[in-house]
C-alpha cells in the first residue's frame, strides 16, 4: 500500500504513444472512502491535481475482473471529449501505475488522477450548515436546482447514457458563489460504452437516497435507470428548498420513527400524508411552497414513474422568475 512520500506513475493513455508522468503522493485527504483513499499530488499542478488510490475489495476486484478495470481505463482514455460534453464532473485524467509502461496494465492499476475542487462547499454541508448558507439567496438555491436538474438530464442525454446512481449530498459540490454544481465520484457512474458493447454497473447507493427499488434492481442486474437519478435528484431539491427555509437536512420521506428507505419504497411522502407523523412547523414550511412545486413533488414520489430532470428543470425556471 502506498503512503505519503511514494512514487507513482501518471499514464495518459493516447496515440501514438501513451504520456506518463512521475507523481510523489501527498497527505491523504480525510479518512480512507468505501473504494479508495484521496492523496495530494506532487508536484503542484494548475489545476491542483489529487489521486484516488483504490484499496481492499475495489483493488482486488481491478486485478481480477477485466470488466472492472476498464471502465475507469475507458473515462479516462476519453477524459478530453468527457470534460467538454459534461465539463462539472471530475472526471478522471490520468491512470495511476504502480510501474511505467507495464507489462500488464491490470495488475499494475492503483487508480487514477482528478481535479482538486478547492473552494467548493458539498451540498450536504450547504444543507446541514445554517454558516455555510449566511449568503445563499432564495435565487441562489432556485439556481443551484435548476443546474443541478439541467446537469442530470445533460448526463442522461449523452451517448453513454450516465447514470449518476449515488448522488448524494456528499458527491455534489457548489462553488463559493454558488454559481457552479459540481459532480465527484465519476468512476462510480454507471454507463454504456462502444455503442452498448460495454456496460458498466454501478459501485453502490447511499441509504436514503434511493429510488423505490433500486437495492433490488442492483442486486439482481448490478445497474439501475435513469428514473433512479430523477426520483433522488427530487430529493435533493426537496432539502434544498426546505434548507432554504431554515430546515437543515430535512428528508422528504422523514417521519416519526418510520424508516425513510421503507418509506421511499412504499412510496409514502409524508408531506402529502396527514396520518403520518410530521411536525406542524415542518408541514407549514412546505405548505409555503408554491402549489405547482408541491404537485410537482407529489408526482416525483408518490408516482410510478419520477418527474425527469430535464422537466425539473423548466418548472424550477418559472418558480426562479416568480421570486
Amino acid at each position: 500500500m502506498l503512503g505519503p512520500g511514494d512514487t507513482a506513475w501518471g499514464a495518459r493513455l493516447q496515440s501514438p504513444n501513451d504520456d506518463y508522468f512521475l507523481y510523489t503522493l501527498g497527505d491523504p485527504m480525510g479518512a480512507k472512502g468505501g473504494s479508495g483513499t484521496v492523496h495530494q499530488l506532487l508536484p503542484r499542478t494548475n489545476p491542483p491535481l489529487v489521486a484516488k488510490l483504490y484499496h481492499g475489495q475495489a483493488l482486488d476486484r481491478i486485478r481480477q475482473e477485466r470488466r472492472y478495470a476498464q471502465r475507469v481505463i475507458a473515462l479516462a482514455r476519453h477524459r478530453d471529449e468527457l470534460a467538454k460534453a459534461l465539463p462539472f464532473a471530475t472526471w478522471p485524467r490520468r491512470l495511476i501505475f504502480s510501474d511505467k509502461n507495464p507489462r500488464d496494465p491490470q495488475a499494475s492499476l492503483l487508480g487514477f488522477s482528478m481535479e482538486r475542487l478547492v473552494g467548493t462547499t458539498s451540498l450536504y454541508d450547504l444543507i446541514a450548515s445554517e454558516s455555510a448558507r449566511f449568503k445563499l439567496s432564495p435565487d441562489n438555491t432556485a439556481y443551484i436546482c435548476i443546474t443541478l436538474a439541467d446537469q442530470i438530464a445533460r448526463m442522461h442525454r449523452h451517448p453513454w447514457t450516465f447514470v449518476f446512481g449515488d448522488l448524494s449530498p456528499n458527491n455534489v459540490h457548489v462553488t463559493a458563489r454558488f454559481d457552479q454544481v459540481r459532480f465527484i465520484d465519476t468512476d462510480g457512474f454507471q454507463f454504456d460504452y462502444n455503442n452498448g458493447k460495454y456496460a458498466f454497473a454501478l459501485s453502490g447507493l447511499t441509504n436514503t437516497f434511493k429510488s423505490p427499488g433500486a437495492d433490488a434492481m442492483l442486486a439482481s442486474t448490478g445497474r439501475v435507470t435513469t428514473q433512479h437519478d430523477d426520483f433522488v435528484l427530487a430529493i435533493l431539491i426537496f432539502m434544498l428548498l426546505m434548507a432554504q427555509k431554515g430546515f437543515g437536512l430535512l428528508h422528504p420521506f422523514q417521519s416519526g420513527g418510520s424508516n425513510e428507505d421503507d418509506n421511499i419504497n412504499a412510496r409514502r411522502f409524508p408531506f402529502d400524508d396527514t396520518s403520518m407523523a410530521v411536525p406542524p412547523v415542518l408541514r407549514n414550511a412546505y405548505a409555503s411552497l408554491p402549489q405547482t412545486l408541491r404537485d410537482t413533488f407529489t408526482r416525483a414520489f408518490t408516482k410510478p414513474s419520477p418527474v425527469p430532470a430535464a422537466e425539473w428543470t423548466i418548472i424550477l425556471s418559472q418558480y426562479r422568475r416568480s421570486l
